[in-house]
């Protein structure tokens, strides 16, 4: 991925987004992206800040305790540096798939093998889907009461259905892979397409890596795979809190916690898929969609761009200003594609573990 291509994602990803904004105030709020920015009170612009930084320690914390409890001794600022370059790559990709792929790449140039960079990224992949699944089963009930009879209804129940079914099939992996492999041949021969056959297959091995480097990790750090889950959870519910008081503090009306959270984390299987760099534009009409049933027009707007500034664009904007740092890596960075996110979970040569290691020293 060359900085020119970052740059143009940028530009894109902000175009389709303020673009998004003003047909969204236009058609279903009645107010400019102008006058809605202006509604939202001044102190909690900084709350939420505040917030956005609490992720982030959040998430570095994670990290630091995964890549330390297999005895590699990265500070914990290049433990917060992954995790920033890993959101700003997915922030400007389509879908968000460039995240991952920059995550392993800029672990081992931290000096931690490639095939051990990558079994970091990909179990901690599963972990997330882990997460995402245990919210969703806990709180589909009070997501239903509250949405029921609306269009955000059907967004949401697609999401849980997709995060259901790439959790048990994730699950076979681990217990039965024959039984995944003999599904999969089932629905081939039912819809008697090559090109399915060939997703297929790529999905069989896509869940067989994340399964099997999970496995990998648990084995030699079972602990720190635990906590991460339990700090996932923490983070996925300050995630959905940051929304929830963006849009409170322009609403009158309330919402209980534990609906909201699960509404986000249900919408957001879905949203994310959108294929614009970030996903920009879908989240904030999708978000829109959903919430503005429950809280009216304005208010959800006026929450969800002012959420939507602190969270993506100015972490755009920063990475933006920050990327030079990696102008000097060029040949490097340009190498980084978001198909080497599903390589093989092969040990690299000696002498390209010690090119990464020479170069960061």
């Amino acid at each position: 991925m060359n900085l020119r291509k970052i740059m143009i994602n940028v530009i894109i990803s902000v175009i389709i987004g303020f673009v998004i904004i003003n047909i969204v105030g236009a058609f279903f709020a009645d107010q400019g992206m102008i006058s809605a920015i202006k509604a939202f009170p001044k102190k909690a612009w900084l709350v939420l800040l505040g917030l956005l930084a609490l992720d982030y320690l959040l998430h570095t914390f994670r990290m630091f305790f995964v890549v330390r409890s297999l005895g590699y001794k990265l500070t914990f600022f290049q433990c917060f540096e992954n995790v920033f370059l890993n959101i700003f790559f997915s922030f400007v990709t389509p879908m968000s798939i460039g995240g991952q792929p920059f995550q392993i790449y800029h672990l081992t140039r931290l000096g931690i093998p490639a095939y051990e960079a990558t079994n970091i990224s990909i179990s901690r992949m599963f972990v997330g889907i882990a997460i995402v699944f245990t919210v969703d089963i806990f709180l589909i009930g009070k997501v239903l009461s509250i949405l029921r009879g609306t269009v955000g209804l059907t967004l949401v129940l697609i999401g849980f259905f997709v995060t259901v079914v790439i959790t048990i099939l994730g699950f076979l992996v681990f217990v039965n892979k024959k039984a995944l492999l003999n599904i999969f041949r089932f629905v081939g021969f039912i819809t008697r397409s090559e090109k399915m056959k060939k997703k297929e297959i790529a999905a069989l091995e896509w869940l067989d890596k994340m399964s099997q480097s999970t496995k990998m990790l648990f084995s030699k750090s079972s602990w720190s795979l635990i906590l991460d889950f339990c700090l996932g959870i923490l983070g996925s519910a300050l995630i959905s809190y940051q929304l929830k008081f963006a849009i409170e503090s322009v609403s009158t009306k309330s919402l209980a916690f534990p609906v909201f959270w699960g509404i986000m984390t249900m919408l957001n299987t879905v949203v994310y898929y959108i294929p614009t760099p970030g996903s920009s534009g879908g989240v904030e009409g999708f978000y829109q969609l959903v919430y503005s049933t429950i809280y009216g027009g304005k208010a959800s707007m006026s929450g969800i761009i002012v959420y939507r500034f602190v969270t993506y664009y100015l972490i755009v904007f920063l990475g933006t200003a920050l990327v030079w740092r990696f102008a000097r890596f060029r040949k490097e960075i340009e190498a980084v594609e978001p198909s080497e996110g599903t390589s093989e979970l092969t040990e690299p040569t000696e002498e390209s573990t010690k090119e990464h290691v020479d170069d960061h020293k």
